[in-house]
């Protein structure tokens, strides 16, 4: 059911809409402290907004590693987020496979930068498991750039006859494909948060906001 693409997103952001303190708008108050210069000019409050979007959207909680830390882990991984800053402005009605593989070669960056920087937790050594849902809460919550793919978004994804094992260029880059076929409705949508906001969602945005809507709805 492609034709329901602006139906559900705004659906979605209608639930931010109906509560101005909803958790979901956390993910708007990170985003939209990365885009300024402020993010480059406090390290230390770039980490903590890193932070509450990641725990209100679910990734402090049961047996993640992130529990065990305060927010300052973060700190050199944002530090490599300001520095694909770039990446916040990226064109995916164009976008080509370089830009494709920064995006992937990020997530892998930041993935290594945990597992190789965590080996304790508690107290107790650790093996840590860095999933390809928490990096790119992370990559989308700061730089847009990549939708999060966690469980809705993945099942959202296969109903609309995309497929998906793990994270890599081929996989996201049937994801843009996918925007750009389908690009008028996803401008609608947009368009339509934009004016009850002044928020300018972006593409990668509103794809993980149809993918997680569609899982759901259509689970």
């Amino acid at each position: 059911m492609d034709g329901d693409i602006q139906k559900l997103v705004t659906n979605f952001h209608g639930r931010l809409v109906a509560d101005k303190n909803h958790r979901y708008k956390s993910w708007e108050h990170c985003y939209s402290h990365f885009i300024t210069d402020d993010a480059d000019s406090n390290i230390d409050i770039s980490s903590l907004h890193l932070s509450f979007y990641l725990a209100s959207w679910g990734m402090y909680r049961g047996s993640s590693f992130l529990l065990w830390k305060d927010y300052r882990i973060h700190a050199d991984v944002v530090k490599k987020l300001l520095q694909n800053k770039d990446l916040q402005k990226l064109d995916f009605s164009s976008t080509g496979d370089g830009e494709l593989k920064r995006i992937i070669d990020l997530s892998d960056w930041i993935k290594g930068w945990y597992k190789d920087n965590i080996k304790t937790l508690n107290g107790e050594p650790k093996t840590i498991n860095v999933t390809d849902t928490l990096v790119t809460k992370i990559m989308l919550g700061t730089l847009g750039c990549i939708p999060a793919y966690d469980r809705y978004f993945i099942d959202g994804m296969r109903k609309s006859g995309l497929s998906y094992s793990k994270l890599n260029k081929s996989n996201l880059q049937s994801v843009v494909e996918y925007y750009k076929k389908h690009q008028m409705e996803f401008d609608g949508a947009q368009k339509a948060i934009y004016e009850k906001t002044s928020i300018h969602y972006p593409a990668m945005k509103l794809v993980d906001m149809y993918f997680w809507e569609k899982g759901i709805e259509y689970g």
